[in-house]
């Protein structure tokens, strides 16, 4: 599957890049007019005065930045999940149930470890990772991902939790509804 213009990913890295070449074109500004020799008073001033509206710009970037990442993380328990796979995490097995969901439907995969902190990790039938969580004993972890191709998934552990951890992997079925 190749990114889109419209995915989240690639409009991070556009942007990502612009604001890279704009910084070092501010950078090669800086030392173009850095070559005449300015008093301290005169530095000083310009600082003093650009400072608070360098903090705004900073305090803007990253309250915006953590604000619209919020929107993209998998964890949020939304009203629309459609299936509930229950999955406990063993040395060195994965227990789902049911062990197969409907195409197209939110999945909430309900975490838990039986003993160790494992890494619950499920990748499409191309074998790219589509979401992970920490399996822990005694807690729950919730991932929500929208399934919407059939195939067979795959589930692996993704935290090394003893001799059998690479052993430690299972498939589930997503069929079409």
């Amino acid at each position: 599957m190749t990114p889109t213009f419209g995915e989240p990913q690639v409009a991070v890295a556009i942007v990502f890049g612009l604001l890279a070449l704009l910084l070092a074109a501010l950078f090669v500004l800086v030392a173009l007019q850095s070559r005449k020799e300015i008093p301290f008073e005169r530095v000083r001033e310009v600082a003093y005065r650009i400072r608070p509206v360098w903090f705004a710009v900073l305090a803007t970037v990253l309250a915006g930045g953590v604000i619209s990442s919020l929107f993209f993380l998998p964890y949020s328990r939304g009203a629309n999940v459609g299936a509930e796979i229950k999955v406990v995490g063993g040395q060195f097995y994965w227990s789902m149930s049911p062990p197969e969901v409907p195409a197209g439907e939110e999945v909430d995969f309900a975490v838990t470890s039986a003993d160790v902190n494992h890494g619950f990790g499920v990748f499409d039938p191309d074998g790219h990772l589509l979401g992970s969580v920490q399996a822990m004993p005694g807690y729950t972890n919730h991932l929500d991902l929208r399934l919407d191709e059939p195939g067979s998934y795959l589930v692996s552990c993704m935290e090394f939790c003893g001799l059998g951890h690479h052993e430690m992997y299972r498939n589930f079925e997503v069929v079409s509804p």
